[in-house]
């Protein structure tokens, strides 16, 4: 039974949640071999897990981006391949079953020029020192505070203040990216460097980050520039506890609408959680951190292809990509967004993993089944039908972004203007 006391978010129940880069997951994975591959991960901090099963009782285990976007998703064939091994001694990437076999001229003559896009050069010596570019980072977009305003497990953010005797200041956030690894080649540093920077350079959305530059600083680090959001991430707003149920679903508006512009994009998030959305002075909720992400559509393509790998963070990865090699990545998306809509209204997390080694998770399948888990059959009977179907373990009968647009209750939640509404409500 589950009791929403002011005693209920004890720090007992503070977890520690693991982001995963993408990876591929084992076939023949066991409990064993699963509690092994969680162990080595960073730690990352999140929500506290809300009970929801007495813990004496068990223990909670566009086409016209078509060219560019096509140079960085390992969408090549094995005759472009295996050109390019005779000009470099790297080795070649997985043909792609979801493309054409025969590329067109100008698409093989484009792919793997990451290098010099970069201004590095091409020729696949990774001893090679790379060229000094015409303008850093301090002298376009002035100085970084040492600070961090947001740290990650592949880069930091810091905030740059742009100073200009006509304009008045300017504030950017500066992703610096992490240095490329020991064991990692060039091109595949500079084309998981590339993958975000085209996506999110290509996204033009009130509820997506804007993605300004890529830059290097004055000790050649890879730095992306985005818009600054002073309103901080949606994670600390949940933790102050302040959050209205109007502003609540404002905010689940806001994000569905940013998600719904990914998925016409042909692009699916895939780390979607509070910690990656952010919110403006405006109070406009946005979705920020395209480091995992996938296209599942290229914009000459009419059907989606499946993504594959485990990525993202525990609590928020859909039971799916714990159980297939290959999955649709819009409905891992959907059900992020179901999970991040719990830890709004109830100011925690509803289960670690969404795995069979969870008991916390049994135990939701378990009174899903009927009709009778309590989180859920507390809220409005617009919202919790959503909901339920939103948090529907099957992705082949889990809701659309479509259906949820098109839901009543959804289409009558009030979003707010500049900050303010009618109501009014102010974000924060």
């Amino acid at each position: 039974m589950v009791t929403f006391s002011t005693d209920y978010w004890a720090p007992g129940m503070e977890v520690t949640v693991r982001r995963r880069i993408e990876q591929s997951y084992p076939d023949n994975s066991n409990n064993a071999d699963y509690q092994h591959h969680t162990h080595n991960d960073k730690h990352w901090s999140t929500l506290r897990q809300v009970p929801t099963i007495n813990s004496s009782d068990s223990t909670p285990s566009s086409s016209k981006n078509r060219n560019l976007i096509h140079k960085i998703f390992h969408h090549e064939s094995k005759a472009s391949s295996s050109n390019l091994q005779h000009s470099s001694n790297e080795t070649t990437d997985q043909d792609d079953p979801y493309l054409p076999r025969t590329p067109k001229v100008q698409e093989k003559k484009n792919i793997f020029n990451f290098t010099r896009v970069l201004g590095r050069p091409a020729s696949g010596d990774e001893a090679s020192e790379p060229k000094k570019i015409d303008c850093t980072l301090l002298e376009k977009y002035g100085i970084c505070d040492k600070g961090n305003i947001g740290q990650g497990a592949t880069a930091v953010v810091r905030l740059a203040h742009k100073l200009s005797p006509k304009e008045s200041e300017k504030l950017f956030a500066v992703k610096e990216f992490r240095k490329r690894r020991k064991n990692e080649t060039e091109k595949e540093y500079i084309k998981k460097l590339m993958s975000e920077f085209c996506i999110s350079s290509s996204l033009h959305h009130e509820n997506v980050v804007e993605t300004v530059d890529l830059v290097q600083d004055e000790q050649q680090h890879w730095c992306e520039v985005m818009e600054y959001c002073s309103g901080g991430d949606l994670y600390n707003a949940i933790k102050q506890g302040h959050m209205t149920r109007i502003e609540v679903n404002c905010c689940l508006k806001q994000l569905m609408k940013g998600v719904a512009y990914l998925h016409s994009m042909g692009v699916a998030h895939r780390d979607i959680k509070p910690e990656n959305l952010l919110l403006d002075a405006k109070g406009h909720l946005k979705i920020t951190d395209f480091g995992v992400s996938d296209v599942f559509r290229m914009g000459w393509e009419d059907t989606p292809h499946l993504s594959k790998g485990l990525c993202g963070s525990e609590p928020y990865i859909a039971p799916e990509e714990f159980q297939k090699k290959e999955y649709d990545a819009r409905c891992v998306d959907i059900w992020a967004c179901g999970i991040v809509y719990y830890c709004m209204v109830y100011k925690g997390i509803p289960f670690r993993a969404a795995t069979p080694q969870d008991a916390n998770y049994q135990h939701f399948l378990n009174m899903r089944g009927v009709n009778n888990y309590e989180p859920i059959e507390k809220l409005p009977t617009g919202c919790r039908s959503v909901m339920k179907r939103i948090l529907d373990p099957n992705p082949a009968t889990r809701i659309t972004i479509e259906e949820i647009i098109a839901d009543e209750w959804f289409k009558n939640i009030e979003t707010c203007v500049h900050g303010e509404n009618q109501n009014p409500h102010r974000h924060f």
